[in-house]
């Protein structure tokens, strides 16, 4: 590109023709330039030569002639001619132009020549564009840098498959633009696309041309999927339904997400529903037993095809607290008919401390006891009821004085059933033999063939000291075996199989819940809260039997809860818990 140049023919007899030309001016709405042009007498001889025939040629336009025939005193620098020409540039504002020259110099015949071709400068054109990036919805700020001020602009902008005007014959530089929302259902998967700008430039109603820029449109972060609703259905379960009402470790809950969507374009990939200690990934989730009481709430959110996460949706229920029935102590006596303590009594006069949960006043519980020979398979029914920590008396006058009987104290509620044992002993005797001389007793009566008995409340003293402890009673009563000592220490152990479902998330572990049936009834009360061991026996399966907070600890008549845990879930397999129980009676 230039603003001036030159072309010089040969010499003949030291002279020769030079055209010039320089750049007078360029129109930028007009897409010309004008250029002044002298065609002189150049060449290395001094004097002057006539000559003629001259010719001067610009962009194919033949701007200065003569004729042979006309004829001047041609020195070096004479001036043969000169003027001026407006050339037309490209579209693109480039332009190249041919120039020649030639004349007849010291004959008429022409015999010097010259021709090039030139390039102007380029004018400028099409204006430039750029925008700046934004959020859909917002406004965006579109910058044109333009050659003329009488230029005017129309914008249109691309996306995905979308597109639109933006302004038309704008003589604005600096536009402003809100892409519309609508625009975030172009790109479904994504957070941002790359939108594409289109500037024409015009020159009245002339187009010179066009040129583009790119910015990112981002979805905003408002736009989310949405939750139309969030349902919670009871499962009463072992629960009446008439009671109408969440218990705890008996209801369970299915959870339920309703009216799900996607939002611009987007759709629902995912879903996400926690609480109460469980959690899943579809739209329906169904708990296992709650385990704990109170207020439960359970959230839900959807992820959609962009990855955004909807608003969270709450649902609450309330949840009645609710343990097994449970006994802590047990007093049977020997009495009278009317409650009187009596070693010779043919009645049995007891007390028994206990508790239960009234589930909001809709449980009840049946309280009954029953007595048994020590030596007999059936239990008889007391048919008195009774209430927690008073007396109360039973038997009807059948408690014969020479057996020992067993002592059984039922609570029933509406779910289960816990019962403790107790032993009253025969009459208080200083001795006794047995009916046909087999047997004898000491501080009782004798009930045993080939035994000799002593009364719990009698010490034995051999060689001057008095034994410190022995055994005064075993045997087996349900799935327990015990023993007991005289000085109240006894024990009892029992192995008890249970199957159940181990996959309630629990941090980094699986659970089974509380399992009440592991809150298992001694065979006898004890005084004072024993000492429990309990231990897995090893199964195909393994798992770790633990206490978490919200189990029934144990009592002075039961075992207490436990819980299994596992690294991995699993579902309807059984696993063996082995007790063993040691206390004062």
């Amino acid at each position: 590109m230039a603003s001036s140049g030159s072309i010089t023919t040969n010499e003949y007899q030291g002279r020769s023709v030079t055209l010039s030309w320089s750049l007078s001016s360029q129109s930028i709405e007009k897409n010309t330039s004008t250029i002044s042009w002298t065609l002189k007498g150049s060449g290395s001889g001094g004097g002057w030569v006539k000559s003629g025939g001259f010719k001067a040629v610009i962009n194919g336009t033949t701007v200065y002639s003569t004729s042979t025939d006309s004829r001047i005193q041609l020195y070096k620098g004479t001036t043969v001619a000169s003027g001026t020409i407006t050339i037309a540039h490209n579209a693109d504002g480039t332009k190249s132009f041919s120039l020649s020259c030639q004349a007849g110099v010291y004959t008429y015949a022409v015999n010097v020549t010259a021709s090039g071709t030139h390039t102007l400068n380029t004018i400028p054109r099409a204006s430039s564009v750029k925008a700046s990036n934004v959020n859909m919805g917002s406004t965006a700020t579109i910058t044109i840098s333009r050659a003329s001020s009488s230029f005017t602009h129309t914008l249109t902008y691309k996306f995905g498959n979308a597109s639109g005007t933006i302004a038309s014959k704008t003589s604005s530089t600096s536009v402003s633009w809100t892409p519309s929302l609508s625009l975030a259902s172009q790109i479904p998967s994504a957070v941002s696309g790359t939108c594409t700008i289109t500037c024409d430039t015009y020159s009245g109603s002339t187009k010179v041309g066009s040129k583009t820029c790119t910015h990112t449109l981002t979805v905003p972060s408002s736009v989310k999927p949405t939750i139309g609703n969030l349902s919670v259905t009871r499962i009463n379960g072992d629960v009446p339904s008439s009671w109408g009402i969440y218990v705890q470790t008996k209801s369970k809950a299915t959870i339920k997400i309703t009216g799900a969507a996607g939002s611009y374009g987007s759709s629902v990939k995912s879903y996400s529903i926690n609480g109460g200690g469980y959690s899943g990934t579809a739209d329906t989730l169904t708990t296992g037993f709650l385990n704990t009481s109170g207020t439960i709430t359970f959230t839900a959110t959807v992820t959609d095809s962009r990855g955004r996460v909807s608003n969270a949706k709450t649902t609450s229920i309330s949840v009645v607290d609710y343990a097994p029935p449970y006994i802590n102590s047990v007093v049977s006596q020997r009495a009278l008919s009317n409650g009187s303590l009596n070693d010779d009594g043919t009645y049995i006069r007891g007390v028994v401390s206990f508790g239960y949960s009234s589930c909001g006043g809709k449980n009840t519980l049946s309280c009954s006891q029953f007595y048994k020979k020590n030596s007999d398979a059936n239990w008889t029914s007391g048919g008195v009821s009774f209430y927690s920590d008073t007396s109360f008396t039973f038997g009807n006058g059948k408690i014969s004085t020479e057996s020992t009987y067993d002592i059984k104290y039922s609570l029933t509620d509406a779910f289960c059933t816990i019962s403790a044992q107790d032993i009253v002993s025969t009459a208080a005797v200083v001795m006794d033999f047995k009916s046909g001389g087999k047997g004898v007793a000491i501080g009782k009566v004798s009930e045993t063939d080939s035994c000799f008995e002593i009364a719990s409340s009698w010490s034995v003293k051999k060689k001057g000291s008095v034994e410190s402890d022995f055994v005064i009673s075993q045997g087996t009563s349900g799935i327990w075996t015990y023993r007991k000592w005289k000085s109240g220490i006894a024990e009892c152990w029992c192995r008890k199989t249970i199957t159940t479902n181990v996959t309630n998330v629990w941090g980094g572990l699986y659970t089974s819940g509380r399992l009440d049936a592991l809150d298992i009834s001694f065979p006898f009360a004890f005084k004072s809260v024993p000492v429990v061991t309990a231990n897995l026996t090893a199964n195909w399966a393994g798992a770790i039997l633990m206490v978490p907070g919200d189990c029934k600890d144990a009592s002075t008549t039961s075992t207490g809860t436990f819980e299994l845990a596992r690294g991995s879930a699993i579902a309807g397999k059984s696993y063996i818990v082995n007790f063993h129980v040691i206390g004062m009676t």
